[in-house]
């Protein structure tokens, strides 16, 4: 599409004028051909085990001591085989996704696709994938907002790993409230039929790795993965770039951390 085109155009050109400093800080610290500084990657903080095998969210202590399975992917297993995540969604991260996502910050996907391609190497390296499909928006928001950063942040863990990506086989076909803006039932209930796969063969038996850059209930991810199952997918596996926790506080507690 011309706008997801033209995206890539103006992403390139800003990130040969952006000069060498830390796209998350500012700071001229920069060490290698990494894009942050140290002091920011040290201030990261990583969605890391204990974690549930499923839905890769933060166990509970007392699940952590009698199983692996979060309570609520026991009591309702999720459509797809697994998820995980890369960082909370807070500080330094939060303003990277907020100026990339909503202000046009192209410059900000460079950084921003760095931890996404280091958590698919912590958890997805031996996936044996067929193909990346990255959340899709829909076509007014689209043109709205001119692209779809899940595009581009798939764009580059393709390109990275070397797993085809596939942009059009998967649409929203419903333009729906955002998510963030909704509580837990309303986003389990916002996305109900919101999206189709356009070639309902495209997907048969294929190992499918959904990627988008940020999730709270993981209603969005739920939803999508029912569709692909129904399309014939063999193994839908999840990465998310940002884990969003129900206060959004810096320090969440564990009863903060919403499940599916």
């Amino acid at each position: 599409m011309w706008h997801e085109t033209l995206s890539l155009i103006l992403n390139s050109v800003s990130s040969a004028f952006i000069p060498d400093l830390c796209l998350l800080c500012g700071s001229e610290n920069l060490t290698g051909s990494t894009s942050v500084c140290n002091e920011c990657r040290t201030s990261l903080r990583w969605v890391t085990p204990p974690i549930c095998e499923v839905c890769g969210k933060p166990l509970t202590k007392l699940e952590d001591e009698n199983s692996t399975v979060c309570g609520a992917c026991l009591s309702s297993p999720p459509a797809y085989d697994m998820a995980r995540y890369g960082l909370y969604y807070e500080k330094s991260v939060r303003a990277a996704i907020t100026r990339f996502k909503f202000n046009a910050f192209l410059y900000s996907s460079r950084p921003l696709a760095e931890f996404l391609i280091e958590a698919f190497d912590r958890y997805y390296v031996d996936g044996n994938f067929d193909v990346i499909l990255p959340v899709p928006v829909h076509k007014r928001r689209l043109m709205t907002r001119g692209f779809n950063q899940a595009v581009i942040l798939s764009r580059k863990l393709s390109k990275a790993t070397g797993i085809p990506l596939d942009r059009t086989s998967l649409i929203k076909t419903r333009n729906t409230e955002p998510q963030a803006r909704l509580s837990r039932s309303q986003r389990l209930s916002n996305l109900t039929n919101a999206f189709q796969v356009k070639n309902g063969n495209s997907m048969s038996q294929k190992r499918v790795l959904l990627v988008d850059d940020v999730s709270t209930t993981g209603a969005t991810i739920t939803e999508v993965a029912k569709v692909l199952q129904t399309a014939g997918a063999n193994y839908v596996g999840a990465l998310i770039l940002a884990l969003r926790t129900r206060d959004g506080s810096i320090n969440p507690k564990q009863e903060d951390i919403v499940y599916s």
